[in-house]
């Protein structure tokens, strides 16, 4: 006997609706991870301007920067699909913060990446920038879970633990571990907008961390001096790994050397006011912002080259990558190319 093809079709909406709603239940499941997608790229000619510099000449050098975002359940099956995507859990891509705290953090890690930049291009350039460290701990993050949330602040200057002074972040946690106890409650001074503030909070364990902790990012606070007034719009996009083409831009526009040369020339990579080029993260899906951006050229760090080079030869991309150790070898790859890299 055929069953009639009105009882078939009903048989598909039903398994349509029950998908549907398979889909709406697993939408609001959280998980554990994150993904990090191809991004954006940046024309630094318009992100960048330096004070009575030259006016950029033909071609672009682009800033590269990737997406990153929690997932749901049903976002996470997607992206077990897409190869384009790399997963990772919360805790490998944002060391226990949580999205906005590690927006936050990224933020910082931004504008420390430009006044960096500044004084490196500068220096490249052959001008007097410099860079001095303020002695102190500063509050870069505080994590919501920690016992230091709503007490400390990002930006704070801990300068002193009871009787202890504080005059660089690795002296912090080496103070708690040798003078306090789990659950003590400790008082910490702090420089917070020019005027000293103590701020008593209680010890606790962290994930992963034998020693009484508060649940704090901390950094070294810097004082620099750039003598080429620099600014640099970088709105909604965080972390460090622009540096290395600002401070190209910045050294660009104080010469006039018109590196891009009628190319677009792509790169990532952290730079320190030495000029040192460090590495970063995401660099498989910045190869896939790279290529669709037409970039012909792209500088890397060092370090993340080897899975630079290999994406780009898993994709069968046709573009230029140069391995960068620093500032300066990234100007000669780009001017008169190098041996580095692969087509």
């Amino acid at each position: 006997m055929i069953k009639p093809k009105r009882s078939l079709g009903k048989s598909l909406i039903w398994v349509l609706v029950g998908l549907i709603a398979v889909g709406v239940v697993l939408w609001f499941v959280p998980t554990n991870y994150v993904a990090i997608a191809p991004g954006i790229t940046g024309d630094l000619s318009q992100m960048v301007n330096v004070k009575d510099g030259h006016t950029p000449g033909t071609g672009k050098l682009l800033m590269v920067a990737v997406e990153i975002g929690n997932l749901n359940e049903l976002m996470y099956l997607g992206a077990r699909l897409d190869s384009n995507v790399q997963i990772l859990t919360n805790q490998a891509a944002m060391g226990g913060l949580n999205m906005k705290q590690y927006e936050q953090l990224n933020f910082s890690m931004m504008s420390t990446s430009k006044l960096s930049a500044e004084v490196a291009g500068e220096r490249l350039a052959g001008l007097p920038a410099s860079v001095s460290t303020i002695p102190g701990a500063q509050v870069q993050a505080v994590l919501k879970s920690g016992n230091a949330y709503g007490k400390l602040r990002p930006g704070d200057l801990i300068v002193g633990v009871g009787p202890y002074k504080v005059t660089s972040p690795a002296q912090l946690p080496a103070l708690l571990k040798q003078h306090y106890r789990f659950g003590q409650i400790v008082p910490f001074m702090v420089i917070r907008h020019g005027t000293h503030v103590l701020v008593p909070v209680k010890t606790m364990h962290l994930a992963n961390d034998p020693a009484p902790a508060i649940g704090i990012v901390i950094g070294q606070q810097l004082q620099w001096h750039i003598p080429r007034p620099v600014t640099i719009k970088s709105k909604g996009i965080g972390g460090p790994s622009a540096g290395m083409m600002f401070a190209l831009e910045i050294y660009d526009q104080i010469t006039g050397r018109n590196l891009a040369g009628g190319r677009t020339v792509a790169g990532t990579g952290e730079v320190y006011p030495n000029g040192t080029v460090g590495p970063i993260g995401g660099i498989q899906q910045k190869v896939i912002t790279v290529h669709r951006a037409g970039a012909n050229v792209f500088l890397c760090p060092a370090q993340n080259f080897s899975r630079a080079e290999a994406m780009a030869r898993a994709k069968g991309y046709h573009m230029k990558i140069y391995a960068v150790k620093t500032l300066s070898q990234a100007l000669k790859d780009i001017e008169i190319g190098g041996t580095r890299g692969s087509a």
